[in-house]
């Protein structure tokens, strides 16, 4: 999936979840975090000096989009404090489902075996537009309810 649409469904899943804007705004920035792995993603371009490295010695959709990855995230973003911690993990998770509908990661690295749809260019652009209004629509449900109870 394109990065806005793993910002968007990180906010979605960290709202659902947490029921706090904050951490929704967590889980969406750290749902982009897993294509650090890729030097041409929106995410790995300014950080090349990592993403570069990161790419040649594990490659792209491997560590970065696995639970192990999730569980090491957990336990850094622990540091400050366990609603960071699962905001983090959501957005991070929220990231891998959505490359597994669009195509294959290795969810269980260091273990080499794959999980995902493989589909065609096609089916991921349609898919990956879908997901984003889904989210977006979602997003501006929540927000209405929000401005409705304040009012």
């Amino acid at each position: 999936m394109e990065w806005t649409t793993h910002a968007l469904t990180g906010m979605v899943l960290g709202y659902a979840v947490t029921n706090n804007w904050k951490m929704a705004v967590i889980s969406g920035l750290t749902a982009i975090i897993p294509d650090l792995d890729e030097p041409k993603s929106r995410f790995g371009k300014p950080f090349f000096f990592i993403s570069i490295p990161l790419n040649q010695l594990f490659g792209h959709r491997t560590f970065t989009h696995s639970l192990l990855f999730v569980a090491i995230t957990g336990l850094i973003t622990l540091l400050f404090g366990p609603k960071v911690s699962i905001a983090s993990m959501i957005g991070i998770l929220a990231h891998i489902f959505g490359d597994m509908l669009t195509g294959r990661v290795q969810l269980f690295y260091p273990k080499k075996m794959k999980v995902g749809l493989k589909i065609s260019r096609m089916a991921f652009l349609i898919t990956d537009r879908f997901t984003r209004l889904m989210a977006l629509l979602w997003l501006w449900v929540i927000v209405y309810q929000d401005v409705l109870r304040n009012i």
